[in-house]
């Protein structure tokens, strides 16, 4: 059953105690795990279990758990933080009592993972996770009985969540066990999770459940739909939970057999409760010779209907036995899971295993959270003829009958020559913007109450769905590395984010398959802020960029002219320059009006309807060149020089470590990719042709301002400290040259278009280069390594600007080693430094975000000096 994987225990490379906890490889069940052997000695962790359908399971290593289908709201057991999930053992999830039976001895009661045998000499317990993420199992082994006894969790599409247990017989004699075993708190279908979660005492009194008496089917629903309305609310659905793989038994849905088999007494089995939390607890006697072992399943599953339920319950009153079906079910789902992975070159075997199954980890949840492709580079032509017909229903109408004829199942390279042949702007931007990937979901767990998971991969006919949705951050992060596995969708992945940039060079909130998403104002709501993230957002396109070239160098070249892209219609209105510098954290207006309108255009021409329109009410289309010169525009627009870039948008930074300091902080790390960009641009045009390209006139404007600012003010980049006025007035000229651009733009909109060349762009590229490489240098600590964050600070006339430089930060020194800016020799000695600071913690042999620090205690808050007392005369007198 089990066997090593590894040469020696990687705790034992790690030189860790052998005495606690410890790690190894190894396989179970003919599956290659991970075991930690005395886990319950750490303090307790969330594990997430991933499957190859929309099931769902966040579970505590000390067995208390939270599962369902779809979304929180699909829960099977109660949805909680996982601070809590910590502690809901003691009433959710598993439970299993054992009764040894001897001749001449009293029966001794056996709790596996109870915290009353939790010191006891004779216990040993472990904890598998397979190689896939999608199984996990807990063990306990009673050396003093001679019995040990595990469950592992998994799931598949067909039955939903499986809990598989065993028990074993490892001493030389026969046993005789009485065992109950079971699932507790189980919810009914069909209560909202804040419903259950505000309202529990109520939820509870509408709770019927159910065993039935033929097949020891568990039935779990609720007596009505709970409404304050007048009317009647059926909920014609149910959860259910049934066993198999035991020979006799009896179940029952009330928590009093617990106490009537610890005391050991006889077992009142009531098949009916109602008004009760519900539960799932079977009880049966097993006899067992050394060596040998019993093994049982317990289904548990979501929303079953009538006939689901009827079917179900015909299997088991016909005492078919089932295992093999689930057994085969979840071997498929573990398979499934592992194909997923494997499409996206998640699988690979070397001689470490913590290698291996690291990577296929990182593969896994790149997928789950961005998604993976339909069938590797091949488009599915009836979904593309849906997306055209959601995002723009003219485009739909023109095309439609033509690509159903004249295509069935093409690579995307042909879907896209099929549409610039068609020399239709909407239709090849749309073909670019289209990737189906399906298995992706909103991100989020218990540990993030905030935010809402939701896992769609099929509709409600049961068809697989291609979807994708996620914050724009963290999906493009995942898309670059799929894209090394899918390369012709990389062009996509770009048509992607630049098409959902506004005009004024920032990303919304969210990506979805619809389009673009921003959050509005809720004043209420502390986790909801309107306004953009601008840290870490070059560096995501820089990534895109990169790998397009890599795989592909002609493309970007093609698309430099190409006028198939566009902006995306926020909303928000970043204030002018003057309003920014009076309150940097109140940057952005909503604009209600323009939502409402951009409202009324989607419900008349589709999703098109979120992005900047002509005076001819259709999209307004622009060339790759535009699309990637404005981010970089804006960027240099809040340009800080010796200082980073100016996050003022209202949103803070990336790193929740400065979540304070938006609005009145500058950055070094978006300073650091604007510089690799800014150099990747340059090499870019300088490789193409000369001629003049079409640009928007208002970014030639805003271009040709911020250019005469940079070129005007070249004797700074000979200067080290550079004087806070003169900071303040480049800061003012390059502040000013936005918003003047912004004000002309969410006014008119655009104009016409001016000429720009290839050349004039790369020389402007090369002089922005020189001024961030000035900056950069001017970050350098007196340790060798680079400030992260700064703060700014203006004097009490506004004339001027000083900085304030904060503690050091890992992310600066991975921004600095990444960003071209300095030379080989100095990147291994920043290296070396790290190694030597507070940021690296030995005992880990990893590093921190930065250094621990000690905050003062309550009482030395709010204390104010002598010495600025004894300035007030009021409070002195």
């Amino acid at each position: 059953m089990e066997r090593n994987l590894d040469r020696a225990s990687e705790d034992a490379r790690a030189g860790i105690d052998p005495g606690g906890p410890t790690g190894s490889f190894l396989l179970l069940d003919d599956q290659p795990s991970y075991r930690i052997s005395g886990y319950d000695r750490l303090e307790p962790f969330l594990v997430n279990l991933a499957s190859d359908t929309d099931l769902w399971m966040f579970i505590s290593s000390r067995g208390g758990l939270t599962a369902g289908r779809v979304d929180a709201d699909g829960s099977l057991f109660p949805y909680v933080t996982s601070d809590q999930l910590h502690d809901v053992h003691h009433h959710t999830g598993p439970v299993t009592l054992i009764r040894v039976v001897r001749a001449e001895s009293p029966p001794l009661l056996w709790e596996p993972f109870s915290e009353a045998t939790v010191e006891e000499t004779g216990i040993e317990r472990n904890l598998y996770k397979n190689l896939s993420g999608n199984q996990i199992t807990f063990e306990e082994i009673n050396h003093d009985l001679g019995l040990a006894f595990r469950y592992r969790w998994a799931g598949c599409d067909a039955f939903g969540w499986v809990r598989t247990a065993t028990l074993e017989n490892r001493g030389k004699r026969h046993v005789r066990a009485e065992v109950l075993d079971g699932v507790r708190n189980i919810l009914p279908w069909g209560a909202p999770l804040q419903l259950y979660q505000q309202a529990s005492n109520l939820v509870d009194a509408y709770k019927k459940s159910e065993i039935d008496p033929t097949s020891n089917l568990g039935i779990f629903s609720l007596t009505s739909g709970i409404t304050d309305r007048p009317e009647a609310l059926e909920v014609l659905r149910a959860n259910t939970v049934w066993c198999c793989g035991l020979k006799e038994f009896r179940a029952s849905p009330t928590l009093d057999v617990l106490d009537d088999f610890r005391r050991g007494r006889r077992l009142h089995m009531p098949v009916v409760l109602n008004g009760r939390r519900g539960n799932y607890l079977a009880t049966t006697a097993l006899d067992l010779e050394p060596e040998q072992s019993a093994r049982w399943h317990l289904a548990a599953d979501i929303g079953l209907d009538h006939v689901r339920i009827g079917d179900l319950r015909n299997h088991l009153a016909a005492g078919e036995d089932l295992r093999e079906w689930l057994d085969e079910s979840l071997r498929a789902a573990n398979e499934n899971l592992q194909r997923n992975v494997a499409s996206a070159d998640g699988l690979q075997v070397t001689g470490l295993p913590e290698s291996w199954f690291h990577h296929f980890a990182n593969v896994l949840f790149n997928n789950m959270r961005g998604g993976v492709f339909w069938r590797n580079h091949v488009v599915p032509i009836t979904d593309f003829i849906d997306f055209l017909r959601t995002h723009n229903r003219a485009a739909f109408s023109r095309h439609r009958a033509r690509l159903q004829e004249s295509l069935e199942t093409p690579s995307i390279r042909n879907l896209r020559e099929y549409a610039r042949a068609t020399e239709d702007a909407d239709l090849a931007r749309l073909c670019h913007e289209y990737l189906p990937l399906y298995f992706g979901r909103r991100h989020g767990d218990p540990s993030r109450p905030w935010n809402r998971f939701e896992i769609r991969v099929r509709d409600r006919n049961g068809e697989p769905v291609l979807n994708h949705e996620g914050n724009w951050r963290d999906i493009f992060q995942n898309w670059e590395a799929l894209g090394a596995s899918f390369p012709r969708f990389l062009p996509g992945m770009v048509a992607r984010f630049v098409n959902a940039s506004t005009v004024d060079g920032f990303n919304p909130y969210r990506i979805t398959r619809e389009g673009v998403d921003w959050e509005v104002p809720a004043p209420d709501d502390p986790w909801s802020n309107i306004g953009y993230w601008g840290d870490h957002q070059i560096v995501y396109l820089l990534r895109l960029l990169e790998a397009v070239d890599r795989h592909e160098p002609h493309t970007l070249q093609e698309l430099l002219d190409t006028e198939i892209f566009s902006y995306a219609e926020v909303p928000y209105r970043i204030k002018p320059y003057s309003a920014i510098l009076k309150d940097p954290r109140a940057t952005i207006v909503y604009d209600s009006e323009l939502a409402a309108r951009i409202d009324e255009r989607v419900a008349k021409i589709g999703n098109d309807g979120k992005l900047v329109l002509g005076s001819d009410g259709a999209v307004y289309h622009v060339n790759l060149l535009e699309k990637l010169l404005v981010p970089a525009l804006s960027k240099l627009s809040n340009l800080i020089p010796e200082a980073g870039i100016w996050m003022n948008t209202q949103r803070p930074e990336w790193n929740d470590a400065n979540n304070a300091l938006g609005g009145g902080s500058v950055s070094v790390v978006t300073l650091c990719s604007l510089r690799r960009y800014l150099a990747f641009l340059a090499d870019l045009l300088e490789k193409a042709s000369d001629r003049g390209l079409s640009v928007s006139s208002e970014v030639v404007v805003w271009f040709d301002r911020i250019a005469d600012v940079l070129e005007q003010e070249t004797d700074v980049l000979a200067m080290r400290g550079l004087d806070p006025k003169r900071r303040k007035a480049i800061m003012d000229a390059l502040g000013t040259a936005f918003t003047e651009y912004r004000e002309r733009v969410y006014a008119r909109s655009f104009s016409g278009r001016r000429e720009l060349t290839p050349s004039q762009i790369a020389r402007f590229c090369r002089t922005a280069c020189a001024w961030v490489d000035h900056s950069i240098a001017a970050n350098r600590r007196d340790d060798g390594l680079y400030h992260t964050y700064n703060q700014l600070s203006f004097s009490s006339d506004g004339s001027s600007v000083s900085i304030t430089r904060l503690q050091e930060m890992l992310e600066g020194q991975v921004a600095v080693l990444s960003s071209g800016a300095i030379e080989p020799a100095e990147a291994v000695a920043i290296l070396e430094q790290l190694f030597a600071s507070d940021l690296y913690r030995p005992d880990q042999r990893s590093f921190l975000l930065y250094p621990a620090r000690e905050l003062p205690g309550f009482l030395g808050k709010n204390i104010v000096p002598d010495d600025r007392i004894e300035a007030i005369p009021l409070a002195r007198g």
